[in-house]
């Protein structure tokens, strides 16, 4: 999968009378049951091979993600790869 840069811009205003709320990786954290840390570094670690949803706000540094991308998310972490895939250090030979 190849990794496309994604253009940012400013965003509109929320309506007057509406606040949006967004995921941080703090939320989406607890959604796995890990650290915001292990959020950052899946994003930057399967950045290349797989890399996690961009986000659809960013505040200051913050990046957001819309609560209604949770089945997105889901689906990626589910087809992340697992723990040993493609890493580590190489086996002695014989």
């Amino acid at each position: 999968m190849e990794h496309v840069e994604r253009q940012i811009t400013d965003g509109p205003a929320a309506p007057v009378g509406k606040t949006l709320r967004y995921a941080d990786m703090v939320e989406i954290g607890t959604w796995f049951n890990v650290s915001h840390r292990a959020v950052a570094n899946w994003r930057s670690r399967y950045a290349d091979s797989h890399p996690f949803p961009e986000p659809d706000v960013i505040i200051g540094r913050t990046p957001g993600w819309s609560p209604a991308r949770r089945s997105e998310i889901d689906r990626w972490a589910a087809a992340r790869p697992g723990q040993g895939a493609g890493g580590g250090r190489p086996r002695k030979a014989d």
